[in-house]
């Protein structure tokens, strides 16, 4: 783990204790949230997850996955910008198919910025723009990253239909190809989620998510992959409690997994 990824897991971990004042909306979905987080303030994020019969394409591995310090730092910059760093955290794998042992490093960091394009009004959805650009951070060399920089550009849409926040996320991804120099793999990225509030404190969450690759033999580490999740957020103790299980929807993906994490909202400036 080098020196700057210490400082980010240091001063998230920081602002993580900070005293909350409102509450985050992201975990424990993957489809992102077209709405803003409010001017001045800051969410924090940190997550674990536990996923059977993880695979790896690139190195061929496959096994039991636990990923911890799963973590992320958001920053309502303006009434219309929110920018977003989220780190994978420290990823283990259990090995058991093409070897055994276990094998673990530190997950690639994504920087974004949440751009709010249209207002939802009762007649038309809020619509954001997100560019997303994913430095790498786990080097081939431990078998379970592919070392790649790749960019993403989604298109985000929501409603509120009744009680419930129907939202959905289509954009293209450029990534590195993980064997041939100076080459790409060009995806399509979408996914659709859902928010009920059940109370004041407790929501619960379901998603589809999926990255499709149209190449018929795309490079390993771009091949298609997809998941669906089914989860809950609970309001206590000043925190943003989230848990989920999750599907995957190709043989690549995890069959099965958890995830739960916490999240805090507070004001920096006004």
């Amino acid at each position: 783990m080098n020196s700057c990824s210490r400082k980010l897991l240091a001063s998230g971990f920081l602002l993580w204790l900070t005293p909350a004042i409102v509450i985050a909306q992201q975990r424990p979905l993957v489809t992102e949230d077209p709405r803003i987080i409010a001017y001045g303030s800051m969410v924090t994020e940190l997550g674990f997850g536990y996923f059977n019969r993880a695979r790896f394409p690139l190195s061929g591995l496959g096994g039991n996955q636990f990923s911890a310090f799963v973590g992320g730092l958001h920053f309502g910059l303006g009434p219309r910008a929110e920018f977003q760093i989220n780190s994978v955290g420290h990823n283990f794998l259990w090995v058991h198919e093409n070897g055994t042992g276990r094998r673990n490093d530190w997950g690639d960091v994504a920087f974004s910025t949440k751009i709010k394009i249209i207002d939802e009004s009762p007649k038309r959805p809020i619509i954001s723009f997100r560019p997303t650009v994913v430095l790498p951070n786990t080097s081939q060399t431990k078998a379970i990253g592919t070392d790649g920089t790749h960019f993403f550009g989604s298109i985000l849409a929501g409603k509120i239909i009744g009680p419930v926040f129907f939202f959905g996320n289509i954009g293209l991804g450029i990534l590195d190809d993980s064997i041939r120099a100076g080459a790409q793999q060009d995806v399509l990225t979408y996914g659709i989620a859902a928010v009920l509030p059940v109370s004041s404190r407790l929501s619960l969450l379901s998603e589809w998510n999926a990255l499709e690759n149209p190449q018929e033999n795309p490079t390993p580490g771009g091949e298609d992959r997809g998941q669906v999740r089914l989860g809950l957020q609970l309001r206590a103790a000043g925190f943003r409690w989230d848990a989920a299980a999750t599907a995957g929807l190709t043989r690549l993906d995890p069959r099965a997994g958890v995830v739960f994490g916490i999240s805090k909202e507070f004001g920096l400036w006004k």
